[in-house]
């Protein structure tokens, strides 16, 4: 398996779900025009589907959106349409997890599974999307809880904040070894360990820029 021919698949499907989305939404009123057929059920039925066209493109553009940059001091991740960010002074990160989804998509590329990454810092830097540990957060991820109390146990006078980035799929694969690199107070749970191997075991760029400095 090669990780970086299944993120450029990835990357030339979306391009194609875009071009053909835009195409329908562009040729549907040049039918319609076409046709001479003004009667008010085909205008609503075509403001209807217009609109649902919008949309989709909309949330796909959101969840495949996704770019990271690091200076080895801070971290920026930038998701979505808006550009929203996520910036993380790269000493506080005090804990990296992958989570599988429950529910894969049965289209998924073969042997590659969606993750989330959730992220546990000691600052907020300013971030609203850094979100304080609560109860809420706890129970939603227990194998992430148990490490909570004993850092909390370790550092009881410091406050934890949390992210967790779940768009973008498999692009989401050398953000991990950017967080791996650059994190380097952090702890990395086993699972984190096994997608980072994954990526490195099957990444075409990776190990040649590895051998590049070699």
């Amino acid at each position: 398996m090669n990780i970086d021919k299944a993120i450029r698949k990835r990357k030339k499907s979306y391009k194609r779900f875009m071009l053909s989305m835009s195409f329908i939404f562009f040729i549907l009123p040049i039918a319609f025009i076409l046709s001479g057929k003004f009667y008010l059920f085909y205008i609503i039925y075509l403001i209807i589907i217009e609109i649902l066209i919008f949309l989709v493109s909309i949330i796909k553009m959101s969840n495949e959106s996704l770019k990271f940059y690091c200076d080895g001091y801070k971290l920026k991740i930038i998701f979505g349409i808006k550009r929203d960010s996520i910036k993380i002074i790269c000493e506080k990160v005090i804990l990296v997890h992958v989570e599988k989804y429950e529910n894969q998509n049965k289209n998924k590329i073969k042997d590659i599974d969606d993750f989330k990454i959730i992220i546990l810092a000691t600052s907020k830097f300013r971030n609203n999307r850094m979100i304080a540990v609560d109860l809420n957060f706890l129970k939603r991820y227990p194998y992430v809880a148990d490490h909570y109390i004993n850092l909390k146990s370790i550092y009881p006078e410091k406050n934890f904040y949390y992210t967790v980035i779940k768009r973008a799929g498999i692009k989401k694969y050398p953000l991990l070894d950017c967080i791996y690199k650059n994190c380097v107070y952090a702890h990395f749970t086993d699972d984190f360990i096994n997608r980072l191997k994954f990526y490195r075991e099957n990444s075409e760029k990776y190990n040649l820029t590895k051998n590049n400095y070699k």
